[in-house]
């Protein structure tokens, strides 16, 4: 991954762009399926087989429920309201967003967390622990993770 960090193309195509991408063998170890070609705007949404509507041709994916939905932004200083507006709208058991921020990854999470905060189902985002931010660094190739809550983010390693 290293390796492609500082292109945005490959890099998105090794997180959310396949069968070898990290998004499907996380969907593998969840023992979840994964669409990883923007399903209502997501890059990556994660289902069981009966959220699957019954009944459609081969090769269409109509999922009557969502259980993980995946945003992938490599550039951290754009975008990063289109893609938390795609995951606010979505019902599905987690929202996450996976971004590389430079030195404001708090100014980040802080303009983030006021939109979140706007929104009607922020309350059970929080209760739930239903939506989580990951930032990457490319220097020490760290991952933090943040859940939201309501009155701050809780962070995991």
């Amino acid at each position: 991954m290293l390796s492609v960090w500082r292109k945005p193309e490959e890099l998105a195509s090794n997180v959310n762009g396949g069968d070898g991408s990290i998004i499907k063998e996380i969907a593998d170890n969840l023992h979840l399926l994964c669409y990883q070609s923007d399903y209502y705007w997501l890059h990556t949404v994660l289902y069981k087989a009966e959220d699957l509507l019954p009944d459609i041709a081969k090769g269409f994916y109509w999922l009557k429920d969502i259980r993980v939905a995946f945003e992938h932004q490599p550039d951290c200083r754009s975008g990063l309201y289109e893609q938390i507006s795609h995951l606010l709208v979505m019902n599905c058991d987690l929202k996450v967003l996976v971004t590389y921020p430079n030195d404001d990854g708090p100014q980040q999470l802080e303009s983030l967390h006021k939109v979140i905060k706007e929104n009607r189902q922020s309350k059970a985002l929080s209760d739930e622990e239903g939506l989580l931010v990951i930032f990457g660094s490319e220097a020490d190739f760290r991952w933090d993770g943040y859940v939201y809550k309501e009155d701050h983010w809780k962070q995991i390693n």
